[in-house]
């Protein structure tokens, strides 16, 4: 009996001893379990703590970007407005100038020496003709010579007319070699006798070597467009297109339909067409055309065709709605 009752209590103490074997592993595994819980609980919260601080200032930089962005389209819009005045105040300078000019000879030819001083000292002695539109640090109305051949002259002290002309044919190739294989392909032989023309104020002449030049080099054709004609027609702010009649004030888009549908296709057709006849035309197309004067169309586009762009400008000056006042 008493060995009973000991064997009994031996496997009672022995299912303890295990119980509690047992136990206290699984309770330290629930601390620890329990403590990086905790701090898995607390890490995510300053992560997510974080992630929110990071969202609010990703927020604010696109924000900030669409603001910057807005402002420099404005700027962009601004250059664009006042890139525009200027060229209109270099073609309004042009055409006052043209009108000095005019002013000059009238006086001269009257004989009025008093009157021929005071205009020649206003009009300065400077470039005449399309040539007034220009400074004479403008290298791109040379025929071959775009942007950035402009930049790359300008950056090796090749920077007015006057440069151009005085620089040797060997110093020009070098220029070009130096600059890149895009670059070699350009011929500056006629580089510095244009240059020299226009530092010399002779337009024509310019005009005329240039018609015989395609990309600065001479084909000897006498038809190709001249580089500097091209710039100062769009800075006059027209049209080379001999088709577009839309250059002479007071004709817009259904009017030129209407005249190239009845055979006035170009410039030397308008100019040659008589007032009657464009009447006409206006009159047999509605009432909607019956407002537009004709008087003037004949004259503007002579001028265009004979490539009379300042005194085009200037005499579309004197005009209302293509109308004289």
């Amino acid at each position: 009996m008493l060995t009973g009752n000991l064997l009994l209590h031996i496997e009672t103490n022995c299912w303890l001893w295990w119980l509690l074997g047992s136990l206290l592993p699984f309770l330290l595994g629930l601390a620890v379990g329990y403590l990086l819980f905790s701090k898995y609980r607390r890490l995510a919260a300053e992560l997510g703590a974080e992630r929110d601080k990071l969202k609010g200032e990703v927020a604010e930089w696109e924000k900030n970007y669409v603001s910057l962005k807005y402002e420099l389209d404005e700027c962009a819009k601004e250059r664009t407005r006042l890139k525009t005045a200027l060229q209109s105040c270099d073609a309004d300078k042009s055409i006052l100038q043209f009108k000095l000019e005019k002013a000059l000879a009238a006086a001269v030819d009257s004989g009025d020496a008093v009157n021929a001083t005071v205009v020649g000292a206003a009009a300065g002695g400077g470039a005449t003709g399309l040539g007034a539109l220009f400074a004479n640090d403008n290298l791109q109305i040379i025929e071959g010579i775009g942007p950035k051949i402009e930049e790359l002259l300008h950056a090796n002290g090749i920077r007015t007319w006057s440069d151009l002309a005085a620089a040797k044919f060997d110093r020009l190739r070098q220029i070009l070699d130096d600059a890149g294989s895009s670059y070699r392909v350009h011929n500056p032989a006629s580089w510095p006798e244009q240059a020299a023309l226009a530092a010399a104020g002779k337009w024509d002449e310019l005009l005329k070597m240039q018609k015989d030049l395609s990309a600065g080099e001479d084909t000897g054709s006498g038809d190709t467009d001249s580089k500097m004609e091209k710039l100062a027609v769009k800075l006059l702010g027209f049209s080379m297109n001999p088709n577009d009649l839309k250059v002479v004030e007071g004709i817009g888009p259904k009017i030129e339909d209407l005249l190239k549908a009845d055979g006035i296709k170009n410039w030397a057709d308008l100019a040659a067409a008589s007032v009657e006849r464009l009447q006409g035309i206006l009159d047999g197309a509605g009432d909607n055309f019956r407002l537009a004067d004709p008087a003037t169309w004949p004259k503007q586009a002579g001028m265009a065709a004979g490539s009379q762009w300042t005194e085009l400008k200037a005499y579309q000056n004197e005009l209302t709605g293509g109308k004289a006042g």
